[in-house]
């Protein structure tokens, strides 16, 4: 996964959006049944589930989620995501590691309610929408690698270290990605914690501060972040009116 700050490229902890090209990498597979999502929140996809290790977090603790937390999940149709503090900002404020953890830095826990409930609901969007499994798929179809070469998630993600070249080409689909937990996390947290954007995600973002991380980057700059979640302000402001007074 990245951070939803600056995070480096060849990390195998990741995050996206289904692209053409990977689902026909990909067959269905049957899993064990998960809880109903929202009714706007999208499908699960269903392209190949990769095998992961349990992931590394150094100096991590297990954190007990708030009832938010594991209510947005369950509107992300999550049953088990697991939760880690980071004994310091390191990594940032927030990031995800497959296939199913949410790491916080100790200055998230500090945010704002409204933006911890974003930077919480993005992470689950990741993990959700199996932005894990995306980009081990995308690595060996870049790779020139068979569909089924591995079943390992983490030799699939080994595919990248130190290749600039696959970077830059996975780099338009780490920004969808990107995007897509942006928007998605901000209405997990309008639904479930009364959050508007104006609170949350655009409360978070500092424009002139992201600059993307350049052109391999695994998000876009502030700004541009921003600019493409102001056409759901009135989206989470409607969903905002189901949380309870």
């Amino acid at each position: 996964m990245f951070t939803l700050t600056d995070h480096s490229a060849w990390s195998g902890v990741r995050y996206g959006v289904g692209l053409s090209l990977l689902l026909c990498a990909s067959f269905l597979h049957a899993h064990a049944a998960q809880p109903a999502a929202a009714v706007w929140f999208p499908d699960a996809p269903t392209f190949r589930h990769y095998a992961w290790t349990d992931p590394p977090c150094p100096g991590c603790s297990d954190l007990d989620p708030q009832p938010t937390w594991a209510r947005m999940a369950q509107l992300a149709g999550l049953s088990d995501v697991h939760f880690k503090r980071a004994p310091d900002d390191s990594e940032g404020d927030a990031y995800s590691l497959a296939p199913n953890v949410i790491v916080l830095s100790p200055s998230a826990q500090k945010l704002p309610s409204c933006q911890l409930a974003f930077v919480i609901g993005h992470e689950i969007v990741h993990i959700a929408q199996r932005h894990f499994d995306e980009d081990a798929i995308a690595l060996s179809v870049y790779s020139g690698k068979p569909p089924y070469w591995t079943h390992d998630g983490d030799d699939a993600m080994q595919l990248a270290n130190g290749d600039f070249g696959l970077a830059l080409k996975l780099s338009p689909l780490w920004k969808q990605q990107e995007r897509e937990a942006d928007w998605l996390g901000s209405l997990l947290a309008a639904q479930v914690c009364g959050c508007s954007l104006e609170k949350g995600a655009l409360a978070y973002f500092h424009p002139g501060d992201g600059d993307g991380g350049g052109i391999a980057a695994a998000h876009p700059p502030d700004t541009e972040r921003i600019r493409q979640l102001i056409p759901f302000t009135e989206s989470a402001r409607r969903l905002m009116a189901m949380v309870p007074h």
